[in-house]
């Protein structure tokens, strides 16, 4: 029997003091874990407050477990039964049943709709009695979750049961004071998860021979009859519960993060076949903490979960955050302490602690707020800890940026086919969703940072968390933040770069170089009239060259070219794009032929494919433009068969 642990003696927000959210949706939860069933039997207690200025007359629920009910849910659809290499099988299917449903006594489970049928991830109750604008309903649930086979961040492997989006979730209210409307999307492959803040406090009974790991601070640990125990959690200013039960878990692995306000304990849970991995994770969690609590706001909770999924259950439930609590990936016999993929992965989970738990964006409409986000703040966290040449691999003398790895690896961002903005749910496919919310929201924000500087940049990211922390905040928030921190109008990035598709196209569209001379031809009329001729307009020994740069996409920013010259020279010239202009004519006068030219030489536009961006000229001082096209055909097509 593994030893009962000890309550945590800490509040379950760092400091104490008032609530740092609005506390809409408050849950009382008590529920049991049945390992040979992998099921949960609960009940559920919801307090909800309606804290806009209409009445409400109907109340929805997310069901998620029912995205892996059949084939015919959206999700599954969507998915094709797979995700990040797990598939569903047919003995592990799951779901979410509402057994009864009460306010004020009266039974109303009956008079659930299910809104999108066949899939069943929201159901939807009408109201015996509108909910005013300021007061509160209590709504009481007895439900039954079934886990799936894990896959999509949630179910059972073995032993192993990790517990996510496992309980009825009301939906939020969002729109402008008196007009606001319910969001409450179903569960499609694409998105992920969007709710108010509250209160949690859950009661878990799982066999006495478990480990458990959840989301808060835990109040109690008690001994039951049956071989079972009990584990009470406490979470405040959280939107989400999430847990895991394991018998294989060695006691974790503690660490304190320090933290303006105070300390934060971060707990890293393993199997001992996956030890050696531990004090990685758990050095990463440490590090990301402390790092994004300086970028942005401290971490407000006085605890940080991460859970090591055993091997087999890695790719189902690896890789994913909930509030003081996440999931990490990476481990491999293969991966020597030099090559980071574990710490890539915890740092960017850790990191969702911030842009999903504390300003919680609305995910399913504006999925770059927090992935693509996160993906960028994770580059300047990953540099900060080892180094800003060897932030992702550091291994027998091979170096490289973690950030420059993830920018490489993403998608040509001059062909996606929705733009960044997109709604998760309105992608082609899983692939161009990642491409746009992950790779391609970062490559903006890196050539926004380029362009105004990364100290003013990161300022202005601070002001944004600290206002909209615990609000929910909208990309048009984001918009807003940035420009007046930035002090300039940044609508002609902003607009085309996260609503358009286009990218930045930057390419030479001609360079060639002549020999200077006096001009030639008639001049005068009449009797004045003078021919001047070859012999009379000799060559200067300088060179005339012409260079003409085109930028056929959506995008227009300020631009350097680099000129390089036979004698080994080189000269900047910068092209402030803004406007809009399609192509622009340097004309320069040297002593020395131009031998080639480089587009944006220090490489800051991440936006734009560079496969164009150099041409060597010839030695007639013309530029190989039509090789150089090959070539960048060629590139491109062997990055898309090799892929990212």
């Amino acid at each position: 029997m593994k030893r009962l642990p000890k309550p945590d003696t800490v509040p379950a927000l760092r400091g104490g003091g008032a609530p740092r959210s609005p506390r809409i949706a408050s849950y009382v939860i008590d529920a049991r874990l049945d390992t040979g069933r992998h099921s949960i039997t609960a009940t559920q207690t919801l307090v909800w407050t309606n804290a806009g200025g209409s009445a409400v007359d109907r109340l929805p629920f997310h069901l998620y477990l029912n995205a892996f009910k059949n084939e015919s849910s959206l999700f599954m659809r969507g998915s094709h039964g797979e995700m990040r290499d797990a598939k569903a099988t047919d003995s592990g299917w799951g779901w979410i049943q509402i057994e009864s449903l009460q306010i004020g006594g009266v039974e109303l489970a009956g008079k659930l709709e299910y809104p999108n049928k066949p899939d069943e991830t929201v159901a939807e109750l009408p109201l015996p009695q509108p909910v005013q604008p300021g007061t509160t309903i209590e709504v009481n649930f007895k439900f039954t979750a079934q886990l799936p086979e894990v896959f999509a961040r949630t179910g059972y492997k073995g032993d192993f049961h990790m517990v996510g989006q496992w309980f009825p979730k009301i939906g939020v209210r969002v729109g402008p004071p008196g007009a606001e409307h319910w969001e409450c999307s179903p569960f499609y492959a694409t998105t992920e998860f969007f709710a108010d803040f509250g209160t949690y406090d859950v009661t878990l009974t799982v066999p006495s021979t478990h480990v458990v790991a959840a989301t808060g601070v835990l109040v109690k640990a008690v001994d039951m009859p049956g071989q079972t125990r009990t584990f009470t959690y406490h979470a405040e200013d959280v939107h989400d519960f999430a847990w895991m039960a394991d018998p294989y878990m060695e006691p974790p692995l503690v660490g304190k993060a320090k933290v303006e306000g105070g300390d934060v304990e971060v707990r890293v849970y393993a199997r001992k076949e996956q030890a050696a991995f531990a004090r990685r994770h758990l050095q990463a969690a440490i590090g990301a903490i402390e790092k994004f609590s300086t970028y942005f706001v401290p971490y407000p909770w006085p605890i940080m979960t991460v859970i090591d999924p055993p091997v087999e259950a890695m790719f189902g439930a690896g890789g994913m955050e909930y509030p003081t609590l996440v999931t990490t990936a990476g481990d491999s016999v293969f991966l020597r302490p030099g090559i980071r993929l574990p710490e890539m992965v915890t740092v960017h989970e850790v990191g969702h602690n911030w842009f999903q738990g504390i300003l919680a964006s609305n995910e399913p409409e504006e999925a770059w707020l927090d992935e693509g986000v996160n993906e960028w703040a994770d580059a300047h966290v990953m540099r900060d800890l080892y180094g800003a040449r060897a932030s992702g691999v550091d291994w027998k003398g091979w170096q490289a940026d973690y950030g420059a790895l993830r920018i490489a690896a993403g998608a040509d961002p001059t062909t996606l086919p929705s733009p960044i903005a997109a709604a998760a749910y309105a992608f082609a496919d899983e692939e161009a969703y990642g491409a746009a919310t992950y790779a391609a929201t970062n490559r903006a924000l890196s050539t926004l940072e380029e362009y105004v500087g990364s100290a003013k940049f990161m300022a202005a990211m601070k002001a944004y968390a600290k206002e909209f922390a615990f609000k929910h905040p909208t990309g048009r928030d984001f918009y807003a933040t940035l420009e007046r921190e930035l002090g300039e109008d940044l609508g002609w990035f902003f607009g085309p770069v996260f609503q358009e598709v286009g990218g930045i196209k930057l390419a030479v569209r001609s360079a060639e170089c002549r020999a200077a001379h006096n001009a030639r031809g008639v001049w005068g009329e009449g009797s004045t009239r003078k021919v001047t001729t070859e012999t009379e307009a000799p060559d200067l020994g300088t060179y005339v060259c012409e260079v003409v740069i085109q930028n056929t996409g959506v995008v227009h920013v300020p631009v350097e070219i680099e000129l390089e010259f036979a004698d080994g020279t080189r000269q900047r010239v910068t092209w402030d794009d803004k406007a809009g202009g399609h192509w622009k004519r340097f004309t320069i006068e040297r002593s020395s032929k131009l031998v080639a030219v480089n587009i944006d030489p220090d490489k800051k536009i991440a936006l734009a494919n560079p496969t164009q961006h150099r041409v060597r000229l010839e030695g007639d001082g013309s530029a190989s433009l039509r090789a150089a096209a090959r070539l960048a055909s060629w590139a491109q097509t062997l990055m898309q068969v090799v892929g990212p």
